[in-house]
């Protein structure tokens, strides 16, 4: 199975429990550029600074959905990852997939 890993415990991972989640799925990736986002969703994205990004920069944004255990709620998060083509082209080609949530 494919992996995403995190440096830390994010509370975008959690689960309705404060369990961390441990597989999500890829419903979509999109280039964008650091300097365009705003403050409150860098904020959210990184833990209120709990991971330093740059200023700006080429970044994709990755949207999962996590499972939902028979709930009828969508419950989706995002995480920035620097843009390349080589991993836009990675990415691109997972999505739909189920990966699995690895904490380092």
């Amino acid at each position: 199975m494919t992996q995403i890993k995190f440096s830390h415990i994010y509370n975008k991972l959690l689960d309705s429990h404060d369990d961390v989640i441990g597989k999500a799925t890829l419903l979509q990736v999109i280039p964008i550029k650091l300097e365009d986002l705003s403050a409150d969703f860098i904020d959210y994205d990184t833990d209120y600074g709990t991971y330093q990004l740059p200023v700006k920069g080429e970044y994709m944004m990755l949207i999962f959905l996590k499972p939902s255990f028979g709930c009828p709620n969508l419950n989706l998060f995002t995480t920035l990852r620097r843009w390349t083509p080589e991993k836009y082209r990675y990415y691109l080609e997972k999505v739909g997939k189920i990966f699995e949530v690895v904490l380092e």
